[in-house]
């Protein structure tokens, strides 16, 4: 499925798109979607915003919180409700 786009090009990027189509005789639209995906492979993936946080906090005094996560939260989490 292809969704319909319209995009604004130069003057200059037009005449070089129109040129560079007929001579490989593939339409404009094949290449600007060819040139897109190869933009999109070189570009990073958008990672979570929240993963750039870990290990911000610095050391947590817990050697062992990776294997006992749901441990050490559930306890934040009562001291929490405690207040």
């Amino acid at each position: 499925m292809m969704t319909r786009v319209q995009i604004l090009l130069t003057e200059e990027q037009d005449r070089r798109l129109e040129a560079l189509a007929a001579k490989r005789r593939e339409s404009k639209g094949k290449l600007i979607r060819r040139a897109l995906d190869l933009l999109l492979r070189t570009e990073p993936a958008e990672e979570e915003p929240l993963l750039n946080l870990i290990g911000q906090a610095g050391r947590g005094g817990q050697s062992d919180a990776s294997g006992r996560h749901d441990h050490i939260l559930a306890g934040y989490e009562r001291a929490r409700n405690r207040r």
